[in-house]
């Protein structure tokens, strides 16, 4: 063996000494540290926002790590949930503690109970992870017994899981010596005016401009439909005036709701010479029938649509 393969050698047995022993020297070092680090209690820092748990551990020389998050129906959101180790626990200076945070409650959105009956609204809301709660009743004219009218909060908003929805339900029509406001939207301007004359109801009539509707088809009215006139006397009626046709007399478009447990998204789009546009536009309930005032220039034909699928077009008389 040559003198340079012997310093080789005797080179890397000297690193291999260092090693172990720079190795034995350390943990020596980290244990002797370690045992030299004061015990202390942990803390409680459940309930706690991060920032205030971490003035807590700091105080007693540990550390915090966030896990995660969870959602959680007690706590707000930014709360500590649950904490490792637990508190009340001793150890030494310089341990981490891990913590998982509340997300707050978990959000669902309001199903759309309108027309429903009372017992598949419940089911609905169960299924959306909601509750029942109070549930009272009120004579309708255009709802059948039994079906919802009205819910608190609205369709379509969002709730924390687990709350209340209040619903209104209706009691059917009402008996003779009651006299609710009925739905006049999109119908003519006459048969509000027969309406009044027949039950004694003072109406004020006002006009707007309409680019879509009729002269005389009723844009507005106040109250809403299936107010207890008894409690609102002030009837007011807005009616269209048709922009640029102000006398035309117009045409009665009449649609026949499917018939359904729930309401049911219609609109109706009228193309005549002119072009194309939107006559109406919302919810009606299943197996009611919508009627519209329209005034169409030349050949028209309307189209349906029904939940946003279009499935009927057809020829205005």
């Amino acid at each position: 063996m040559d003198i340079r393969h012997k310093r080789i050698i005797q080179f890397l047995t000297v690193l291999v000494f260092f090693l172990v022993f720079g190795y034995f020297v350390f943990n020596w070092i980290m244990a002797a540290a370690l045992h030299s680090r004061k015990e202390v209690i942990i803390p409680d820092v459940t309930k706690k926002t991060l920032y205030e748990a971490t003035k807590l551990l700091s105080a007693c020389n540990l550390g915090l790590k966030l896990e995660g998050e969870e959602f959680n129906q007690d706590l707000p959101a930014g709360a500590i949930v649950r904490q490792t180790p637990y508190a009340g626990m001793t150890t030494k200076e310089g341990k981490i503690v891990r913590v998982t945070v509340s997300q707050g409650g978990e959000f669902v959105y309001v199903p759309n109970l309108i027309a429903q009956s009372a017992r598949t609204a419940g089911i609905s809301l169960r299924s959306a992870g909601l509750n029942l709660g109070e549930e009272t009743s009120k004579f309708s004219l255009s709802v059948a017994k039994g079906n919802v009218l009205s819910q608190d909060p609205k369709p379509g908003t969002v709730s924390e899981k687990d709350s209340l929805v209040s619903l209104v339900v209706s009691a059917g029509l009402p008996p003779n010596n009651i006299k609710l406001m009925p739905d006049f939207k999109n119908k003519n301007i006459d048969d509000v005016k027969e309406w009044a004359k027949d039950n004694g109801i003072n109406v004020t009539f006002k006009q707007e401009n309409s680019e879509n509707l009729v002269t005389g088809a009723v844009m507005h009215q106040t109250p809403d439909p299936d107010t207890n006139l008894a409690d609102n006397n002030a009837v007011e009626i807005v009616t269209a005036v048709s922009v640029g046709n102000a006398s035309g007399s117009g045409k009665k478009f009449v649609y026949d709701v499917p018939p359904s447990s729930s309401e049911q998204k219609i609109k109706l789009s009228l193309i005549d010479s002119v072009g194309e546009k939107e006559i109406f536009n919302g919810t009606k309930p299943g197996g009611s029938k919508l009627e519209v005032m329209i005034n169409p220039q030349g050949n028209a034909r309307m189209r349906v649509f029904l939940n946003n699928v279009l499935i009927e077009q057809r020829d205005v008389q």
